[in-house]
């Protein structure tokens, strides 16, 4: 038991020990400089689609975030401070202004260590297929629009309506967060508070680590109970003690730009109470690589979150995995690109099958000016679901067609 308590807050440790090894004789009078910026995308979505029963074939969505970040430098180097990141972005009638990033930060010459509410190494570190005619590193922009409403599909009339490929009779979005198709970790450990440690880059390589005491307490909350899961649940994404270890690799050689990424996170899976419930901790992974030469990269990724989450007590558990290559070529203002994304879950666990996603898309994007770019994406995508069909119901499996036109702000 006491070994366990040790590795448990042996990173949260370490960090404190960089940031005062770091710190020497800092100047406790430094003055802060005050830097502001942020980006903005407006998008107009056009869907055509099978299963569109009672379902709109357009639809605009927008999104704004807003950081500020006071920094300050001591004399012997160390550069300190905090960010917070605030942004208008919902679902639905939420239309409130909410913060997904608070930390405080050091840099130096042991690293970067971030402390607070903020995303994970491999968020800030991954590499997948090239993307840069997508706003922000948005990689999964078009699952939005072919479900009935944010991804997920729904029944209308009685009939089933949009891509079965949300959180909707799947466990992909429960135990990631996010949907079948996802380039990093990130989502698992979320936002949530942490302690993220960055490694000074040597010879290209970068090395990182993280620790997440709970995927769902953020800021002031202090939460310290165990059994948090729905009794009876087909799965969880309720994580605790979550680590993260991972590098990542970025290098030049005669014009020949190599790029690459590992990393691996684990945790405890929430109980429910119920001694009949059994899931499964988390284990995920993910690698990816790039190349790059005169303007093309061509790139791949392959994320796997195992049956991490999964109640072991229902039959039909498996693997959520997906994968991506692609692409992509860029000259002066405009950058052209393409690539194939592919993701599958266990589907619904009552029912035999899976559920897979596969995506095909071309896009590409012009900078106007610094800073503000115009962007346009095509995508054909097939969906297969585990849901049995009826006459009432249909078939759940979909196909269909999605163009998205785009303008991107960044700050």
């Amino acid at each position: 038991m006491e070994a366990t308590i040790m590795n448990r807050y042996l990173l949260a440790g370490s960090a404190a020990v960089a940031l005062v090894v770091g710190a020497g004789a800092a100047n406790a009078q430094a003055k802060f400089d005050l830097k502001i910026g942020g980006d903005a995308y407006f998008e107009a979505g056009f869907v055509s689609q099978d299963n569109d029963t009672g379902l709109r074939s357009t639809e605009f969505a927008n999104r704004m975030r807003i950081v500020v970040q006071p920094v300050a430098k001591a004399d012997n180097g160390l550069e300190y401070g905090a960010r917070l990141r605030f942004r208008a972005a919902g679902s639905g009638t939420d239309n409130n202004v909410s913060a997904d990033r608070a930390f405080i930060y050091a840099t130096g010459s042991f690293g970067s260590v971030r402390l607070g509410s903020t995303n994970e190494f491999n968020d800030d570190t991954a590499v997948s297929t090239p993307i840069d005619y997508l706003p922000l590193g948005l990689y999964d922009r078009v699952n939005s629009y072919i479900g009935a409403t944010n991804g997920a599909n729904t029944t209308i009339n009685g009939r089933y309506a949009g891509a079965d490929v949300g959180s909707n009779g799947g466990v992909a979005q429960t135990v990631t967060g996010n949907s079948l198709i996802w380039a990093t970790l990130d989502p698992v450990g979320g936002n949530s508070t942490k302690v993220v440690y960055y490694s000074p880059r040597f010879s290209g390589l970068q090395l990182g680590a993280a620790y997440t005491p709970r995927k769902d307490s953020f800021y002031t909350d202090v939460n310290r109970v165990k059994n948090v899961t729905t009794a009876g649940a087909a799965a969880s994404g309720a994580y605790q003690d979550i680590f993260e270890i991972g590098a990542n690799y970025n290098n030049t050689f005669d014009g020949v730009t190599v790029k690459a990424s590992a990393a691996y996170t684990g945790g405890t899976t929430s109980k429910s109470g119920l001694a009949a419930d059994s899931f499964k901790n988390l284990s995920a992974w993910q690698a990816g690589a790039q190349i790059g030469y005169a303007g093309f990269v061509l790139g791949g990724g392959y994320v796997n979150f195992g049956k991490s989450g999964q109640n072991t007590r229902y039959t039909y558990t498996g693997d959520v995995s997906n994968w991506t290559v692609g692409v992509q070529y860029t000259t002066g203002p405009i950058v052209v690109g393409a690539n194939y994304k592919h993701g599958e879950d266990p589907g619904s666990t009552s029912l035999p099958g899976k559920r897979k996603l596969d995506v095909y898309e071309l896009g590409a994007g012009y900078t106007v000016a610094p800073g503000l770019a115009l962007q346009a994406q095509y995508d054909y995508f097939t969906a297969k679901s585990d849901k049995a069909t009826t006459v009432t119901t249909g078939n759940d499996d979909d196909k269909g067609h999605v163009v998205i036109l785009r303008s991107v702000l960044a700050f």
